[in-house]
């Protein structure tokens, strides 16, 4: 029993590690600013080595976003649970909605790392980058299949391209309420927006 529990507590203690140096670097860049604050100092309030923070992080800017890559995949898997048969901007829609419900749930944390972000031009472009992931990933979810013909491949770019700038437009709506509104309501009217042309 007591081998069976070892695995679970090493994880729980790489989780502890991992949510330690994200706070403790939230805490800093906040105090401090993002530019101002070294990967050693972050390494230290946290209580472990420069080289333990390389475990987890490949670099200062990720301890940022420390689940961003788990809600890519996430986003991905929501598309992929729904029939593929259905028109792709509601399965986007779908996964959208979800995801913003969670954001509003983790409201404090979402709005330290936005502003943390805006006092730094270097931390913008990195954030661009993982939007870039997010787009690509979305776009492989919404392609037919691997022998998909190069028009069915740009259309899957375009909406992904799409649903990306509905993201990116309702976030920014809502940080500028303070993330005080609803998330939620604001990706839907944006999304209904898409479906009535527009008009």
């Amino acid at each position: 029993m007591g081998m069976t529990n070892q695995p679970k507590l090493r994880q729980r203690k790489k989780l502890k590690t991992r949510q330690d140096l994200a706070e403790a670097a939230y805490a800093l860049f906040g105090k401090r600013g993002f530019d101002n604050v070294t990967v050693a100092e972050i390494a230290q309030a946290a209580d472990v080595s420069r080289r333990t923070f390389f475990r987890y992080f490949p670099s200062k800017e990720s301890v940022v976003f420390p689940h961003r890559m788990d809600l890519i995949a996430r986003f991905r898997r929501l598309i992929d649970e729904r029939d593929k048969k259905e028109n792709p901007l509601r399965r986007c829609r779908y996964a959208t909605l979800i995801i913003a419900k969670e954001y509003m749930g983790d409201r404090d944390r979402i709005l330290r790392q936005h502003h943390i972000v805006k006092s730094s031009t270097g931390l913008i472009a990195y954030e661009y980058k993982l939007d870039l992931i997010l787009e690509e990933s979305i776009a492989e979810a919404l392609t037919p299949s691997r022998k998909a013909k190069a028009a069915q491949r740009r259309r899957a770019r375009l909406i992904a391209g799409v649903v990306i700038g509905v993201i990116r437009a309702a976030l920014r709506e809502w940080f500028a309420k303070d993330a005080r509104t609803n998330l939620v309501r604001l990706a839907e009217k944006a999304f209904d927006l898409l479906d009535s042309g527009l008009e």
